[in-house]
């Protein structure tokens, strides 16, 4: 369970990463007109390929919990935590792109 959560992570990362680099070209993103653009969008656009760190210290964190506890409240943590973070993945990737317009 958790390496499904975090390869959804990992994947809604890039896809919203791909996604919004897609959008911000579309719409005539250059680096010399950056401050046109919504700085959230411009972030996440140039420096996208941080936040991948986020699953893979999310994935040792859970499985730190998982070990810990053996089975106990520290996997539901881990599992409610995982899936908070995909929810706030696409929150936050879902926001940025809608501000491109």
């Amino acid at each position: 369970m958790i390496l499904s959560l975090g390869f959804a992570q990992f994947a809604l990362i890039s896809l919203g990463i791909l996604a919004l680099n897609v959008l911000l070209k579309a719409n005539g993103y250059a680096e010399n007109i950056a401050s046109s653009f919504p700085p959230l969008a411009v972030l996440l656009g140039r420096h996208g390929l941080w936040i991948l760190a986020v699953p893979l210290a999310w994935v040792a964190f859970a499985t730190i919990c998982e070990r810990a506890g053996k089975g106990g409240i520290n996997d539901k943590v881990a599992r409610v935590t995982g899936v908070g973070l995909i929810v706030a993945i696409i929150a936050v990737f879902f926001y940025a792109a809608t501000t491109c317009f």
